[in-house]
């Protein structure tokens, strides 16, 4: 009788687990989304960065003022060199890196979590600056190679017109 206790007893907790297990759903999935932060302003300045690159040529110039005017470190200075980078000259690009390279070269605590927004922004603005040259070097070839199409047409003409008059020519 012990047994056949027993073995009541195991299958009634096996149905009770099994009935448990049954019961229990899955966890639903959720939507959250996670917002990732950064520290030491780089949130800041890319915030920035969305505001500037709006802004017409005139009104990043008086940005630039505005920025020249106030007194700051790494953060401003990344600031003037998005500015500076917005402006698409080549001398501005190079302005721009040479902020940017004062932030890389600074030891204060400020610059630390901006040096590798810094090294980006100092690769692209060389980049930015290679395809300018070579976009200067290309239209210049381009003057180039017109003038001297232009010569060429006006020699052609030139011989036509000798053509013409030479004696014995039909006209």
């Amino acid at each position: 009788m012990k047994t056949t206790s027993f073995s009541m007893f195991s299958m009634l907790s096996l149905g009770l687990a099994l009935a448990g297990c049954a019961s229990q759903a899955p966890p639903a999935p959720t939507n959250t989304v996670k917002l990732v932060t950064t520290n030491g302003g780089v949130d800041e300045l890319l915030a920035y960065h969305r505001t500037v690159k709006r802004l017409s040529q005139a009104e990043l110039a008086r940005e630039l003022q505005a920025l020249n005017a106030r007194q700051g470190g790494a953060m401003l200075a990344i600031e003037k060199a998005m500015v500076l980078g917005l402006t698409h000259d080549s001398a501005d690009l190079a302005r721009a890196q040479v902020q940017l390279g004062n932030v890389l070269g600074a030891g204060d605590e400020e610059a630390q979590p901006l040096k590798p927004l810094a090294e980006l922004l100092v690769s692209n603005y060389a980049e930015m600056r290679r395809l300018a040259d070579n976009a200067d070097k290309a239209g210049q070839q381009a003057k180039d190679s017109q003038r001297r199409l232009d010569q060429l047409s006006d020699k052609l003409e030139a011989l036509k017109n000798i053509e013409r008059t030479l004696p014995g020519q039909p006209k």
